[in-house]
């Protein structure tokens, strides 16, 4: 595993409190976004986007991300590296699975409630600024990632185009 020997060895508390606490104002945006879209009075769409989320970021891509990672069990960028220590054992998930997963599940995070609320819009069930507001968010979480990743230990392992 080729590491990135200049990234940081521990990401500082206040980022990953800063960085969490903005992917869950991301997150729920895209929930409350969904909401109007109701079947049968039920926002299913809502539902299911709220656990697909939980499920891929908490504990599918902690497995098969986290456990290969140089910060397993360390402060990463997100703090995600230490909760998935408590859950996995080390080397137990495919880094290279992982990374093919991880781009399917943060396309789909993004998309779903562009495609949704643009839907939404476009039926007047909603008005265009959660849509807006959310593809704003979506925008500053790719730069976000983007700057985290160039001071990442693993940046060449996660950007290699093999």
């Amino acid at each position: 595993m080729k590491i990135y020997k200049e990234g940081l060895e521990k990401y500082p508390l206040t980022h990953i409190i800063g960085q969490n606490i903005f992917l869950l104002i991301y997150f729920w945006i895209g929930i409350i976004g969904m909401l109007p879209l109701k079947i049968y009075g039920f926002p299913i769409i809502s539902v299911i986007y709220g656990l697909f989320i939980v499920i891929m970021l908490l504990f599918v891509l902690r497995k098969y991300l986290c456990t290969n990672c140089y910060y397993y069990g360390k402060l990463c960028n997100t703090g995600w590296g230490k909760v998935s220590a408590l859950m996995f054992k080390r080397d137990s998930g495919n880094i290279n699975f992982g990374l093919k997963l991880a781009k399917i599940t943060w396309m789909l995070i993004t998309i779903i409630p562009i495609i949704v609320m643009s839907f939404e819009v476009y039926l007047r069930m909603m008005d265009f600024l959660i849509l807006g507001i959310f593809i704003i968010m979506s925008g500053l979480n790719f730069l976000i990632h983007n700057r985290m990743c160039k001071k990442c230990k693993m940046k060449f392992i996660c950007n290699s185009k093999e």
